[in-house]
């Protein structure tokens, strides 16, 4: 009898545990590690298909110490027909084990190639320290899940909780912005991503992999993290797997974009999948695992980091799952993101941590593309929203656009296009860039050039206090054209130039069937260069060298980005001999040997650093300018 009743009991838990729009879960009881033994036998659950969590047979092969500092696993194995042809799959770590029906554990860990189902499965007692015991800083970014103002919210709960600040993480440090720029020059910050024309989506700062990550040929490494792809071609795909490289996480191309269903699971449940999303819209990137443990509005899931970085704010989704696809080398879970239910908060080395009663907004990023062939023309547009977060917000919006472009225009022709880019910075009027750029192998290699995604990298990685990016706007006229022109040559007006005047200057191109052509191209002599031997020279408006000073907060980085130049113009910069000074960010001209010396007393904390002054006219240019041209030349000593 006494068997009977519990039976009814586990059927009526385990119909529970499979509803996909329980309210709640009960909180489980925890079996120590101390009580685990080898030979134990227990069950997982596991979703295999759509959102409900299965029963699969597990028993305990023995503990594995000290895998990681401070971190014993359980090893375990399933004989159960479920997972034969399978095995330990990526997407199902966070799985939890029960044994004596108490939850011991989370499927985390497994090996490549094995040909029976063993793996590793972090103690649940860890994670429960780990993640709920972890004190957050918080992020003002993210909002009650009520929608209501965070900071009416942090007024109404400071009583009783400690409320959410300012998050550093999301600021960069001093050593970051020196990785970037070894002056502190606005110039080397966006150099050190690439060249100007440059698609510098791998030059992008990333934070280290998890150590926890690195397979080997035969040791025993985290589960991989399925990342799903949709809506992405195969070059663009293949940029996204070099990007995540080394971190654990398993790029896939397939499913679909996902999205919200009113018919799915709005809430989390212990078994059940749960996705992370990086971009989402038009196209989606998302990470998908199992929720191990629900605690009221806490979630732990995965039994292993995702990026292991820390507190880290990220939108989590429930999911569905569309199947478990084998492998010969590990199998993996195919799922689409459902409803938004929480924010990441946590992402440490035993597991990752949402939670439910926030959300993490996301940045939105509007693409719109026009091309003209003859007389027809064409317009397309994708709408994407990407993970607000200074190490890959760049990468992602620089995906999504460039993918954008190779869906639209695949072809591998000579392409010329002009891209306007507009950049919301919160506090700051909108930042605005126009480039003009040439690529003899398709649009798509043009895309990442766009200085409205490349600022973005400077303006996260500032030292100062924190920015926040409001939104990215990308508009790009294509043409299938070869209209460009490298600068070859530069001849200078005869005779000497005169100060005060406007000379004129004749600059060479070449074209691409190496016919040559001839812009005439003005440039502004000033008269506190009489006499002066300088350096001229030409180039286009986004290969020239910025006229500021090193910034020295954000609102002078701001600034400083804002002096950009457009790209569809000629540059030419004459470069003075003379030395001036950038006292707190503001550069000041032909100044006197004797304020130079002043201007430097022997402190490690000086407030003026030395600033070659420039003096620089721009004009129209007609066609893409690839290259410049530097020559040395002297100005008459008295006006003509």
């Amino acid at each position: 009898m006494r068997r009977t009743l519990l039976g009814v009991l586990a059927a009526g838990i385990l119909a529970a545990v499979a509803a996909p729009r329980l309210a709640a879960a009960d909180k489980p009881e925890l079996l120590p590690l101390s009580k685990v033994k080898k030979g134990l036998k227990g069950y997982a659950m596991v979703t295999f298909s759509g959102s409900t969590p299965e029963r699969v047979e597990f028993e305990v092969v023995g503990i594995m110490k000290k895998f990681r500092p401070g971190l014993d696993i359980i090893m375990i194995k399933s004989d159960d027909p479920k997972l034969e042809i399978p095995g330990i799959w990526h997407g199902m770590s966070g799985s939890p084990i029960y044994f004596d029906g108490k939850m011991a554990c989370a499927v985390s860990y497994g090996w490549s190639f094995t040909k029976t189902t063993l793996g590793g499965c972090t103690p649940i007692e860890a994670m429960v320290k780990e993640g709920l015991e972890t004190p957050v800083r918080g992020d003002d970014d993210v909002v009650p899940a009520s929608g209501k103002s965070k900071r009416k919210a942090k007024k109404a709960k400071k009583a009783k909780t400690a409320s959410y600040g300012i998050l550093p993480t999301q600021v960069a440090t001093v050593d970051d912005w020196a990785a970037l720029t070894a002056s502190g020059t606005l110039d080397d910050a966006m150099a050190s991503v690439g060249k100007p024309r440059e698609d510098w989506l791998l030059s992008v700062p990333r934070p280290p992999a998890p150590d926890v990550a690195t397979p080997s040929d035969d040791g025993l490494t985290m589960s991989a993290v399925p990342l799903a792809a949709a809506g992405f071609t195969a070059g663009a795909y293949a940029k996204l797997e070099q990007l995540f490289d080394g971190f654990g996480l398993d790029p896939m191309n397939a499913g679909g974009t996902g999205g919200p269903d009113p018919d799915g699971p709005t809430t989390f449940v212990m078994g059940g999948p749960i996705g992370v999303q990086l971009l989402r819209g038009d196209m989606s990137f998302a990470g998908f695992g199992t929720v191990t443990y629900v605690d009221g509005k806490d979630v732990l899931a995965f039994g292993h980091p995702m990026f292991q970085t820390g507190e880290t704010y990220l939108p989590v989704t429930t999911a569905e799952v569309i199947g478990v696809v084998p492998s010969a080398a590990s199998a993996f879970v195919q799922s689409v993101a459902l409803n938004e239910a929480g924010s990441l908060v946590l992402d440490r080395l035993t597991m990752i941590r949402a939670d439910t009663s926030l959300r993490h907004p996301m940045i939105p990023v509007d693409i719109y593309l026009n091309s003209k062939i003859g007389k027809t023309e064409e317009k397309a547009e994708f709408h994407v929203e990407v993970w607000n977060n200074k190490f890959w917000t760049a990468a992602l919006a620089n995906a999504a656009v460039g993918n954008a472009v190779d869906v639209y225009m695949p072809d591998r022709a000579d392409a010329t296009a002009k891209i306007d880019s507009k950049l919301k910075v919160k506090g700051y009027d909108e930042l605005h860039f126009v480039d003009y750029l040439y690529a003899n192998d398709g649009a798509a290699s043009v895309a990442g050039g766009a200085r409205g995604l490349r600022a973005i990298i400077p303006i996260l990685f500032n030292p100062w206090s924190p920015a926040e990016i409001e939104k990215l706007e990308i508009t790009i006229d294509l043409s299938f054209t070869t209209d460009y022109g490298d600068i070859v040559e530069v001849r200078m007006p005869a005779g000497e130039l005169v100060p005060g005047e406007t000379a004129q200057l004749e600059v060479v191109l070449e074209s691409f069937d190496h016919k040559k052509m001839v812009d005439t191209v003005p440039v502004e002599i000033p008269r506190s260069l009489a006499g002066q031997i300088v350096t001229l020279e030409v180039v286009s408006g986004d290969g020239a060298r910025l006229d500021v000073a090193p910034p020295t907060n954000l609102k002078t980085l701001v600034a400083a980005i804002r002096k950009l130049l457009p790209g569809d113009v000629y540059a030419v910069t004459i470069y003075a001999a003379d030395e001036g000074e950038a006292v707190d960010g503001i550069a000041v001209r032909d100044l006197p040997a004797s304020a130079h010396d002043k201007l430097h007393p022997q402190t490690s904390t000086q407030r003026a650093e030395s600033y070659r002054p420039l003096f620089r006219t721009t004009s129209p240019a007609t066609r893409v300018i690839n290259g410049s041209a530097v020559v040395t030349v002297r100005i008459a000593d008295i006006e003509r």
